[in-house]
């Protein structure tokens, strides 16, 4: 359900109007309409790039707390300039650490780089040209060393390393260098001189973390109030922007949104404060913030919805209708009652220790891990074993003649998604009903009127051969209303013959895509069949590997099944989320015509 919205004007004189938003600011309740791009104060926008910037460091910095870190607790700080020197400063650190990173590295390499010519001094090497003799430092392939060097350069192999000889050569200064081969200038600084130094920048990089890490435990609240205080001036230049300017800027209207059953207490505030308001009609070209209005249930799936676009302000929302339906999607697709009954359990457990907002999604995962394990028992597996009243062989397959086999189970997934194609169209027939009024909606119930007698017609005679013909006479006077109705009151005001031509391409449009609707919901029995099936082979594999030997069955079979079926699992959760998803997204949002486009409901208000 969506929360029925009240829309206000306020009419303040300019010099009151910052007190005026102060003390709407302070009510919470009144979601501001937006006239105005934020982007277009320049003001707001160096605030908006700043708040992305300690948002990002944000993420950084939480990062790096440690497993001992005390709980986050909400603190308040004196002002922006307290926050803004505790967020200059961990900036300073994690500078200062990619500094002394790059210069780790850096320092690494010339110690490596050192390391194949072994331990000398620099000053030795001055001292050797004052003395007339000069040293260079030579590297080639191994295989283009020659031994002569040594007399006819002074040569002296230092080392060999991967192919390469390492050399110098000692002459006389103004003696021809060896020709054509490469030449290497020396270390400014001794191995151990650079080794000492990758030792202080190791060190220092260590203490730096340290600091980090400290910074994280201890101040990171610092860093969220500062946060609040940006986000609360950004909120409060923002809707300084949005009121309209009149009378040459003397008077200042602006425009808001609230949920009606909360109005009474704004308008009670302002009839204290003085402040001048009128209600505004809604028209059909207004934006109206949504908030959802669900049972505890319903509003579990309420993530769902927002993760697609939430409905807009004229539609309905379709939260409460696909919820059953995609738990008992998400139920098909994980095929295993004892995969569903861990899942429960690990939701139960994760639940008790997760913080307030993780609640709601524990507690989703409970109610799909409960459906899970009572429709997998249904379908006859428990951790790929196939049970007593499904089959005869634990290690088998669920037996032909158990009323959920295979064909039942395509049978019924078939049958599940037309009737949720189906109950689409009764919602897209209640959504241009509440749009424009009942008689524009009826073609589309007329259509799902069709599809129910038709589907009745087909099965009854199978189901009770004995069914008498009034009963399928009746179901065809239906179906012949239905059909006139939505062939000829589909467009109501309209020319008859209009009428005709898009009931026809209406017609089109069911056949050929009612099949292809009802066709992906194939997908819930595959996926269901796939997971039992790969559970029972990770069953037969761990049993038949480990045949013979009791050792094997003892330390081998419980590391086979472990990690089998906790592959399994994993796979089983990702595509019972995905494809229930895609069905809910693609085919019921199709047939409901959902539209969509909503904007959430925010109301002004202290962060």
């Amino acid at each position: 359900m969506i929360y029925k919205m009240s829309k206000y004007s306020f009419l303040v004189f300019h010099q009151e109007y910052e007190a005026f938003l102060r003390r709407l600011r302070d009510l919470g309740l009144v979601h501001i309409q937006e006239s105005q791009d934020a982007a277009s104060a320049e003001e707001l926008t160096e605030l908006l790039s700043l708040r992305k910037e300690v948002d990002a460091f944000r993420r950084v910095i939480l990062r790096r707390r440690s497993p001992e870190a005390p709980e986050l607790n909400r603190i308040e700080i004196e002002s922006e300039e307290v926050g803004r020197k505790a967020y200059q400063e961990a900036v300073a650190l994690l500078d200062r650490e990619r500094e002394l990173e790059q210069s780790l590295t850096q320092k690494k390499r010339e110690v490596e780089a050192m390391q194949v010519w072994g331990q000398y001094e620099p000053q030795d090497l001055e001292r050797l040209r004052e003395a007339g003799y000069n040293i260079r430092f030579h590297v080639v392939p191994t295989s283009a060393y020659q031994e002569e060097w040594a007399d006819e350069y002074g040569a002296v192999l230092i080392n060999s390393v991967r192919s390469a000889n390492y050399f110098v050569s000692v002459q006389k200064i103004g003696a021809p260098a060896i020709a054509d081969i490469e030449e290497v200038h020396p270390q400014e600084k001794s191995l151990k001189t650079l080794q000492n130094e990758q030792s202080d920048l190791e060190r220092e990089l260590e203490k730096t973390q340290e600091d980090i890490t400290a910074f994280a435990d201890n101040r990171l609240p610092e860093i969220l109030a500062y946060d609040r205080l940006l986000q609360d001036r950004f909120s409060f230049g923002n809707a300084l922007l949005q009121a309209d300017r009149q009378a040459d800027e003397r008077l200042m209207i602006l425009q808001g949104w609230i949920p009606a059953q909360q109005a009474s207490e704004l308008e009670a505030a302002l009839d204290k404060d003085g402040i001048y308001y009128q209600q505004m009609e809604i028209t059909d070209e207004d934006q109206v913030p949504i908030k959802l209005k669900n049972n505890f249930f319903s509003r579990l799936f309420e993530p769902i919805t927002k993760m697609f676009s939430l409905p807009n302000y004229s539609e309905l929302d379709p939260t409460p209708f696909f919820a059953p339906f995609f738990m008992l999607f998400f139920a098909l697709c994980y095929g295993d009652g004892g995969y569903g009954a861990i899942l429960f359990i690990g939701a139960t457990i994760l639940k008790f220790k997760a913080k307030p907002d993780m609640k709601p999604v524990c507690s989703l995962f409970q109610w799909l891990g409960g459906a899970a394990a009572i429709v997998g028992a249904l379908m006859g597996t428990v951790l790929g074993l196939v049970m007593p009243w499904a089959g005869d062989d634990l290690l088998g397959g669920v037996s032909d003649d158990y009323f959920l086999n295979q064909n039942n189970m395509m049978s019924l997934a078939i049958g599940i998604g037309l009737l949720q194609i189906i109950f689409g169209k009764f919602i897209a027939g209640m959504k241009l009903s509440k749009q424009r009024g009942f008689k524009y909606g009826l073609a589309t119930f007329a259509w799902g009127v069709i599809l129910i007698a038709g589907c009745l017609l087909l099965l009854l005679p199978r189901l009770f051969p004995a069914l008498p013909e009034l009963v399928e006479y009746i179901l065809l006077g239906v179906i012949g209303v239905a059909v006139l109705i939505a062939f000829f009151y589909n467009s109501p005001g309209k020319n008859p013959l209009f009428n005709f031509g898009a009931g026809l391409w209406n017609t089109y449009n069911m056949a050929s895509g009612l099949l292809g609707d009802t066709l992906s919901y194939i997908r819930l029995f595959a996926i269901g069949l796939t997971g039992g099936i790969l559970g029972g082979v990770f069953n037969n594999l761990a049993w038949n590997m480990t045949e013979g030997s009791i050792v094997m069955r003892i330390l081998v079979m419980p590391l086979i099944l472990i990690l089998g079926h906790s592959i399994n699992i994993g796979l089983a959760t990702i595509s019972s989320l995905v494809h229930p998803l895609r069905l809910t997204f693609v085919e019921f949002y199709k047939n409901a015509e959902f539209e969509g486009g909503g904007k959430a409901y925010s109301p002004f208000k202290k962060s």
